[in-house]
C-alpha cells in the first residue's frame, strides 16, 4: 500500500469514527410532516412560481392563502411505469387519464380559459366548519375550511385547458367508482386513518375538475360534494 492510498484509508476511518460520535451525541429525531407542512409542499409542487412570489409576501397575506391538497396541478410530463390501461380518453378527448404504479395523472387538451376562475364553494359543510382562505390562481383555485378543532376540508377545482394537468398520488389507496349528480367520478379512501380522503369528479360542461380531501366518513365526503356550487365567497 502507498503512503497516498494509506492516507486516504485513514481519513476515511476519522470520517467514519466522526460521523458515528455525532450520531450519539445528536440523535436524529424522526420527522412527522403535519397536514399543514404537506399541503405547502404540494402547492410548491404545482406552481413553483407563483408559490415563491407568494412566500415573499406579508404574513398575513400568506396565512389567507394558507390551502392546498394531495390534488396537485402540475404543468410537466411524469415519469413512471404505466399499468392498468395506458389511457382512458373521454368522449370528446377534453381529458386523458393515465393511471401509473403510485399515481393518476389527467392531462387536459381544452381551450384556455377566458376571464376569471368562478368561485365554487361547499354549501353543506358539517357543523362547525368554515372557510379560513381561498387560493385563486389563473386557471385553479384551493378553498380550505376548518372547524374549533383544526380539522381541515380542502376543495380543489381546475379548468381543463390545453398544457395543463392535475395529478392524484393512488399509493396506499383504496380507489372507488362513483357518482355526483350525474358525473362520473373516483373516491381515493386511505388505508391509514390519519390520511384525507380524496374524491374528484369532472364536470365537462363547465370544464372544470373537482377534488374533495377529507378525514371524514364516505357518506359525508359524498354528500359535499353532491353540494358544491357556485357562492359569493366571503374571503
Amino acid at each position: 500500500m502507498t503512503d497516498q492510498e494509506l492516507d486516504q484509508l485513514m481519513r476515511r476511518v476519522l470520517l467514519d469514527v466522526a460521523a458515528k460520535n455525532e450520531q450519539k451525541e445528536n440523535p436524529i429525531q424522526e420527522f412527522h410532516a403535519s397536514r399543514q407542512y404537506q399541503h405547502e409542499i404540494q402547492k410548491m409542487l404545482r406552481d413553483p412560481l407563483s408559490w415563491a412570489k407568494r412566500r415573499d409576501r406579508p404574513v398575513w397575506k400568506r396565512w389567507m392563502q394558507r390551502v392546498a391538497a394531495v390534488f396537485l396541478a402540475v404543468f410537466i410530463g411524469l415519469g413512471g411505469a404505466m399499468v392498468i390501461s395506458p389511457t382512458v380518453r373521454a368522449a370528446v378527448i377534453q381529458w386523458v387519464t393515465e393511471w401509473y404504479e403510485t399515481h393518476i395523472v389527467y392531462r387536459y387538451s381544452g381551450e384556455d380559459i377566458q376571464g376569471e376562475m368562478p368561485q365554487y364553494g361547499i354549501t353543506a359543510l358539517p357543523n362547525g366548519y368554515q372557510e379560513i382562505g381561498r387560493d385563486i390562481g389563473p386557471a385553479s383555485v384551493s378553498v380550505a375550511y376548518e372547524n374549533e378543532d383544526h380539522d381541515l376540508i380542502f376543495l380543489d377545482y381546475t379548468f381543463m385547458e390545453e398544457g395543463a394537468a392535475n395529478l392524484i398520488v393512488t399509493e396506499g389507496f383504496q380507489a372507488e367508482d362513483i357518482l355526483i349528480n350525474d358525473y362520473e367520478g373516483t373516491l381515493f379512501m386511505p388505508d391509514d386513518p390519519q390520511d384525507m380522503s380524496t374524491l374528484t369528479w369532472i364536470d365537462p360542461e363547465e370544464n372544470i375538475q373537482f377534488a374533495l380531501n377529507a378525514s371524514l366518513s364516505k357518506n359525508a365526503i359524498l354528500y359535499m360534494a353532491e353540494e358544491v356550487s357556485l357562492v359569493e365567497s366571503t374571503k
